[in-house]
């Protein structure tokens, strides 16, 4: 799991499409400089909170939307 920088999030620095677009998403619903950021893995934003709550944002191909989901079923920090 990678934390982002406030300056990845200005560049828009991710390392797939569909972490750019799930970023995109966040930066235009959310004040995003209040949370930690975190790519989770290829397709989905790890999020947490000033109270350490924390969701996962992905993009899904076939609805070309972005989800939440409050956990993952076997959450483990996955290296990208």
């Amino acid at each position: 799991m990678k934390k982002l920088t406030n300056e990845n999030i200005l560049k828009n620095q991710v390392d797939t499409i569909k972490q750019f677009k799930v970023l995109e998403y966040l930066k235009k619903s959310f004040d995003i400089y209040e949370f930690k950021v975190y790519l989770f893995d290829r397709n989905t934003i790890k999020v947490i909170d000033k109270n350490y709550k924390s969701g996962y944002f992905q993009y899904d191909e076939k609805t070309k939307t972005v989800i939440f989901k409050e956990n993952i079923k076997n959450e483990k920090e996955i290296e990208i």
